[in-house]
């Protein structure tokens, strides 16, 4: 589990970084070479959390939103 919090880490400074570029005058091209990366960085985030993540304990229909401790509530009575 924490390799799955470093490389989000990782992930999330990769975006600041390239976010701010311009405004901390890095080259051009090394923005351009950061923006043809990007997708491969997110790409390997997700993989990392699909395969070392842990999954949720609850079902859709428990919660629908993984965060809160929602209840949905049924229509069976409509």
């Amino acid at each position: 589990m924490k390799k799955v919090g470093i490389v989000i880490l990782m992930a999330t400074l990769y975006v600041i970084i390239y976010h701010a570029a311009p405004y901390i005058h890095i080259p051009d091209a090394v923005i351009i070479v950061m923006f043809i990366l990007s997708p491969f960085v997110v790409a390997y985030m997700t993989y990392v959390i699909l395969k070392h993540g842990k999954p949720s304990g609850h079902t859709f229909d428990e919660r629908f939103y993984d965060d809160y401790d929602y209840r949905r509530i049924s229509d069976q009575g409509s």
